[in-house]
């Protein structure tokens, strides 16, 4: 009876085992069909960004982790390369005066999508539709992408992938500069650039580290120098902004790891040596470091 019993229990191992196997291979099968699909799908002339959003919607479920990067980087990339395309759609002095009359009556550029005017409207929502958004800097109107179209992908990818979408969403959400000036605090911009620079050291192997030390460095310029309209030091007496001042003290005294950190800590001590104003020593610094990291 046992042995029967030990039979039995062999026979349903192998079919567990036999379906195991014939699943997989189907899997692997389907997941190629659909990676060559979007290699064909890339190649095509005049493709626009909405079609390769509606592939990545309809096969990221279908295919793993790795592969569904892929399918998601490559959406980025198209957009990318289509935004110059996009942007030129905008730069037209009509349709900018158009956006600027609804713009005007609330400040808000989410009155575009339910503009009066047709012309606007319609671009809006096709920008929409592509992933972008609409911006606003220096008078002018413009796509720019928007990063929180990713978090939908969030749970089809892998986590590397997750934070840097995330990373580049909070870039999209609230632009650091805008009209050569600082639309973020300077407490945020020390804490944007050591969450990038932990991405970089938490997911060494990702593919994305050199875009986001690409983004660290224009961090790091920031804290150096600020921005034309928002300097680090006053034009006229050289001497540092009191805000950033304590915002970078504070910011010592609670980080103690990572190189930005340690920069900014040196940064101070030439700084404090040099009364807290812009001197020859101070900007040869900056300068150095800058060009170093």
């Amino acid at each position: 009876m046992r042995k029967n019993i030990a039979f039995l229990i062999c026979i349903m191992i192998g079919f567990v085992l036999a379906f195991f196997f014939s699943y997989s291979g189907l899997l692997s099968k389907k997941e190629e069909k659909v990676m060559a699909g979007y290699a064909a799908l890339l190649a095509k002339e005049d493709l626009t960004v909405a079609e390769v959003i509606a592939y990545v919607d309809q096969h990221i479920d279908e295919v793993a982790a790795e592969n569904a990067g892929k399918l998601v980087l490559g959406l980025e990339w198209i957009q990318q390369e289509k935004l110059p395309a996009w942007q030129r759609r905008y730069d037209d002095s009509a349709l900018q005066a158009k956006m600027a009359q609804v713009y005007q009556r609330n400040w808000a550029l989410e009155d575009f999508k339910t503009a009066e005017d047709e012309e606007v409207r319609y671009l809006v929502a096709a920008t929409i539709k592509n992933g972008y958004k609409v911006e606003t800097a220096e008078g002018q109107f413009f796509p720019v992408l928007d990063y929180t179209f990713y978090r939908k992908y969030f749970e089809a990818i892998s986590a590397d992938l997750t934070a840097y979408f995330e990373l580049m969403a909070v870039e999209s959400e609230v632009t650091p500069v805008k009209d050569g000036a600082l639309m973020i605090s300077w407490e945020e911009v020390l804490q944007r650039a050591k969450r990038q620079e932990q991405f970089i050291d938490g997911y060494s192997g990702s593919t994305q580290v050199e875009p986001v030390r690409a983004l660290l460095k224009r961090y790091v310029t920031f804290a150096l120098f600020g921005c034309n309209n928002t300097p680090l030091f006053a034009y006229q007496t050289k001497e540092m902004d009191p805000e950033a001042k304590l915002a970078y003290n504070i910011f010592v005294a609670q980080e103690t790891e990572g190189n930005f950190a340690a920069l900014i800590k040196e940064y101070l001590h030439v700084l404090a040596a040099n009364d807290y104003r812009l001197t020859e020593e101070v900007d040869a610094y900056r300068q150095a470091a800058a060009a170093a990291w």
